[in-house]
């Protein structure tokens, strides 16, 4: 019994070590970065001024270091030129893992539905390739609806409906304004110069429970042609995950099927 704990103390010991070794070995030239999400769209419905600053979110897959790196773009111009964005920022911040490519897109004319461009990231000396699956994304700007920004969307996830379309979008602004594509519920979202609205827990709830009412009056009366989620309906596991890598269902389902019951 004794020989058997030696042992199992051992190979334990040998396993931290080799864990051990593992981190220290990790160079800052293995540090890699990835986008977030293959696909960024950003609604610019509504908007008056002349640009919007666009976040499309990053992560550095390695160790912090103690200055900042860039990242290198290559941009393709899908449906946009030029004239359309300016990249602002594409830097890591020493000590940080993650960070924003910031893009000011130009708002767009009444008659254009949208610009498109695509974003690949390049090594350098900063940062190899990352995750395969993760160095291009597409990044839109619509006049149209689009899944809000990821802390709003947070909260829509919890309190409105696990899936998203342009249908449901436009039934939330039509009873609650362009103001419902800014709320948060957590404060600490709310920084200078990013728009986002604190929204204490008790007007999410009630805002559940509104939502909730809509839909359900609105198919009681009429039972032959309920509210129904838009072709660009996707369901999506957890909040987390990005826009266009949800569930794309074989029958486009009701609103109200949808809706999250608290």
């Amino acid at each position: 019994m004794k020989r058997f704990l030696l042992l199992s103390v051992a190979t334990l010991l040998c396993c931290l070590a080799c864990k051990k070794s593992e981190i220290q070995t990790f160079k800052v030239e293995d540090c890699s970065v990835s986008f977030n999400g293959i696909e960024n769209s950003f609604s610019l419905r509504g908007w008056t001024e002349e640009f919007k600053d666009l976040h499309v979110p990053v992560k550095v897959l390695g160790i912090p270091v103690d200055y900042d790196r860039e990242i290198t773009l290559d941009i393709r111009d899908s449906i946009a030129t030029a004239a359309d964005y300016q990249v602002l920022s594409s830097v890591v911040k020493a000590g940080e893992l993650k960070t924003n490519i910031i893009v000011r897109a130009k708002a767009l004319a009444d008659d254009v539905e949208q610009k498109v461009i695509i974003m690949s990231i390049v090594p350098n000396d900063y940062f190899r390739v990352g995750e395969p699956n993760y160095q291009k994304a597409i990044v839109k700007w619509t006049n149209s609806y689009a899944r809000p920004v990821p802390d709003v969307w947070r909260n829509w996830y919890l309190y409105i409906s696990t899936g998203y379309s342009k249908a449901l979008h436009k039934i939330l602004v039509a009873e609650y304004g362009d103001e419902i594509d800014f709320c948060v519920r957590q404060r600490s979202a709310v920084t200078p110069g990013n728009g986002l609205i604190y929204k204490d827990p008790t007007w999410w709830s009630a805002l559940n429970k509104r939502v909730r009412e809509i839909v359900r009056d609105h198919d009681l009366l009429h039972p032959d042609s309920p509210y129904m989620h838009s072709d660009d309906y996707e369901d999506y596991p957890n909040a987390s995950t990005p826009v266009g890598q949800g569930k794309k269902p074989a029958v486009i389902p009701t609103i109200y099927s949808t809706l999250v019951s608290i």
